[in-house]
């Protein structure tokens, strides 16, 4: 899947609001600076972008698992059909390309069930990566980040519904809403998810292309891209997996 879906089950009026930001409003995603994001990687799929995702240790990357699953379960397409580029700020050049060994989906993950929940998958490496100022894991959060907090986020998506892949790796600021503002904004019931909101008129957020993106607090990982509702860059949260709520999983299998 090469992109983070829209959730299209919202009631009708946050559909409308969101949709009508689309015309008005530009995302201001920046390029990212040699070595500055040194954990997002590019998970490929025969050669061609998918998804962003996160090198958490040597030999394992975190990303979400919609990104890996064949019909929404816990079957992957065939590993041997995917690598990742890690270490550079180009999807298309540089850095290491790395074949995977395994994936393993999270166990509770099902695309029917509410969007972003559990949606998480370990990609482990079939060699373990070379370390260098561009290329070095991320430590992972251990408390959930206050609200207000702000959020850097990094991906290779697009800056427009429909558009085309950026060549560069992009990062951009949003805010942290509470769990309870979280669902009260969203409509949504999910445990463990992370919403970001824009910083004051700043829209920018997820597109297409961006499933997976890493987004980070104090040098730490906090969540990994599940959706954007309707538009990309809008006024309404992105969803992310909180992964501070997934610590026990990740430890227990990222071996």
């Amino acid at each position: 899947m090469s992109s983070v879906p829209s959730y299209s089950h919202l009631p009708l009026l946050l559909l409308l609001l969101a949709i009508a930001t689309l015309g008005e409003v530009q995302s201001s995603r920046l390029p990212a600076e040699v070595g500055s994001q040194p954990h997002s990687i590019s998970l490929r799929r025969n050669g061609v972008h998918v998804c962003g995702g996160a090198l958490i240790r040597e030999k394992w990357i975190l990303t979400a698992a919609h990104c890996v699953s064949l019909g929404g379960g816990q079957q992957s397409y065939p590993v041997p059909s995917y690598d990742v580029r890690v270490g550079s700020i180009q999807r298309l050049a540089g850095g290491q390309l790395v074949p995977l060994s395994n994936i393993i989906i999270h166990q509770n993950y099902s695309s029917s069930d509410a969007v972003g929940s559990n949606d998480l998958a370990l990609l482990e490496l079939h060699s373990p990566v070379v370390l260098n100022a561009n290329t070095k894991p991320i430590e992972l959060a251990t408390a959930r980040p206050a609200a207000g907090s702000q959020i850097t986020f990094s991906g290779w998506g697009s800056s427009q519904m429909d558009g085309s892949l950026s060549h560069a790796l992009q990062v951009a600021t949003r805010q942290s809403l509470s769990e309870a503002d979280c669902q009260k904004e969203l409509f949504l019931e999910v445990d463990y998810l992370l919403c970001l909101s824009p910083v004051a008129d700043d829209f920018a957020g997820l597109c297409s292309g961006d499933a997976g993106a890493p987004a980070s607090a104090n040098n730490q990982l906090v969540g990994i891209a599940a959706f954007f509702v309707s538009g990309c860059g809008t006024e309404q949260p992105d969803g992310y997996v909180d992964v501070t709520q997934h610590l026990e999983w990740i430890n227990a299998n990222a071996v």
